[in-house]
């Protein structure tokens, strides 16, 4: 937004300064914070966003899913935050109808419920019956919310851009958070977005029997308008209906979980708010309904995740450090050995639990929280998974406590047929990944070599005085090459195992002629390394 503010928001500016001032955060404004003080004001700041309306409830309930920026204790205060907002008139429902669609709703609508079956701080939700008969559901913009909305983020930007540095402790990148959250306002308020989702999440999911979505009525569907048939059901958290009705609780939540890893691993395409209001138990099927928020997973993270969730089962606790190292972006000085630490000990609390007592979610938020407190920012698409995985977990411990989403997932990448539901693994891909390897292995005698040239010059720490160097260190360097072999050949078998079972290019009975040459061409250099060390009698 312009720099010029208008009148409006200049009173709305006064107005948020005026309260956070008066619960104790006036002193943000100024260059210089006691961070002891911010440490002790949690819930004051859940108390300034329920006073500054339905804009700052929904800015603070996204920020109470995203424990990448915040620490724990504000993350548990803001996730108390709930919709308080009044619904809007049903005149004012028709008039937007009205302005999107371009004609009257006696034209659209034989009926239209006045009082909407749901209502929150971006939209509500009217029943209706189109003039052919079809039930629907239709959404419709709060009137006026996208400006207020996206006014008081600018605000909020404003302020923070004054004196960034006075809210490190509490949040960090606070400006960058805000912009991020600026993105995915922008998103959720446009609901064609929205129908875009609900297709893409049809077609790639159209092939799991137990799932189902309603159809959007894209004619009457716009930016601020979404009108799709009515799914006639038994909503998710309705126990007792269900039962009533012959359903085995533990099957729906065992199908749900099944239905979210097929969804992760399978598509990299998920949806991001699962709560019960939006599961609906419908013809033995589970109707996802609202597709306002979905998160999306690169390759990358899905693999990441895949091992994370495997390395925890195998209680690789390296592997898991490494795999937080390596997605993390980092946002200030990192003290590796710290991190290590913190990161050890998480892993460690959660090996003396047995798997179906394990929190998925739990766990990531811990993750999460180790990488905040070190200056590591992990990448946005995992902070919509967490937030997907906390709901999801809530609706399976409230339907069927005895199911542990954990052991699910174990069960599901171990099978065979798993493979495909993980990133697609292309022979460029291999062939790239064994290059890299062979790029870092051979970059070891050179790292070696520094290393021992700044010891002999003195630049090291610790000086070494080396006896008959020259005889040493032609040593060295054939231990080294031997080193680089020995990992060439290991990249060879690991890339030729990866291809045959990936199946690429010609095969013979069914396996890889690419991969059998790298089997054989493995085996003659690892004969051929073997020969050298015994010929030279040093083994």
């Amino acid at each position: 937004m312009a720099d010029k503010q208008s009148l409006p928001s200049k009173k709305r500016f006064r107005q948020i300064v005026r309260v956070l001032s008066s619960y104790g955060f006036g002193h943000i404004l100024h260059a210089k914070m006691k961070s002891e003080k911010m440490k002790n004001d949690p819930e004051n700041l859940r108390l300034v966003f329920e006073e500054l309306g339905p804009t700052f409830i929904k800015i603070g309930q996204i920020l109470s899913t995203r424990p990448d920026v915040l620490p724990a204790e504000y993350i548990a205060e803001l996730s108390k935050l709930q919709d308080k907002v009044p619904p809007f008139s049903s005149a004012t429902v028709r008039r937007i109808i009205e302005e999107e669609l371009h004609r009257p709703t006696g034209e659209i609508f034989l009926s239209l419920e006045e009082d909407p079956i749901a209502c929150a701080s971006v939209a509500q939700v009217h029943r209706a019956v189109l003039q052919n008969g079809t039930p629907v559901i239709v959404k419709v913009q709060r009137p006026d919310i996208e400006k207020s909305l996206l006014e008081d983020i600018d605000i909020l930007l404003r302020i923070v851009k004054r004196a960034p540095n006075t809210l490190r402790d509490v949040l960090l990148d606070p400006v960058e958070a805000l912009e991020e959250i600026l993105e995915t306002t922008k998103v959720e308020l446009d609901f064609t977005n929205e129908v875009r989702f609900v297709q893409r999440f049809q077609k790639e999911n159209q092939d799991i029997a137990c799932i189902m979505t309603p159809q959007v009525i894209l004619p009457l569907s716009t930016a601020r308008v979404v009108v799709q048939e009515e799914i006639r059901g038994i909503k998710i958290s309705d126990k007792a209906a269900l039962l009533e009705e012959g359903y085995d609780l533990e099957d729906i939540g065992r199908k749900l979980v099944l239905s979210f890893l097929y969804q992760l691993f399978h598509n990299g395409f998920f949806h991001g708010d699962p709560h019960p209001g939006n599961l609906i138990i419908s013809e033995r099927k589970i109707c996802y309904i609202d597709f306002g928020i979905m998160g999306s997973l690169s390759p990358k993270a899905r693999s990441a995740i895949n091992d994370l969730l495997l390395s925890l089962v195998r209680k690789d606790i390296g592997h898991l450090v490494n795999l937080v190292l390596d997605v993390a972006v980092q946002k200030g000085p990192v003290n590796k050995n710290l991190l290590y630490e913190d990161l050890e000990n998480i892993i460690h609390s959660y090996l003396q639990t047995s798997l179906k007592h394990i929190q998925v979610s739990r766990l990531f938020m811990d993750l999460f929280e180790a990488a905040r407190k070190n200056n590591l920012k992990l990448p946005r698409e995992y902070t919509t998974l967490l937030k997907a995985l906390l709901i999801l977990e809530g609706v399976i411990s409230d339907l069927a406590p005895e199911i542990s989403i954990l052991e699910i997932a174990r069960d599901y990448l171990k099978e065979d047929k798993a493979l495909a539901f993980r990133p697609e693994i292309s022979l460029d891909q291999l062939l790239l990944s064994g290059y890299t390897l062979l790029q870092d292995s051979l970059r070891i005698p050179v790292s070696l070599s520094t290393i021992l040239d700044n010891f002999i010059s003195g630049r090291g720490k610790v000086k070494l005085d080396i006896i008959n160097f020259d005889h040493r260190w032609k040593d060295f360097n054939k231990m080294v090459n031997r080193v680089v072999f020995a990992l060439v050949v290991s990249a060879i078998i690991i890339a030729s195992a990866l291809i045959i079972r990936s199946g690429g290019g010609p095969e013979i009975n069914g396996v890889s002629v690419v991969g059998l040459l790298g089997f054989g061409l493995a085996g003659f250099l690892g004969l051929w390394l073997l020969f050298s060390i015994l010929k030279s009698g040093n083994i």
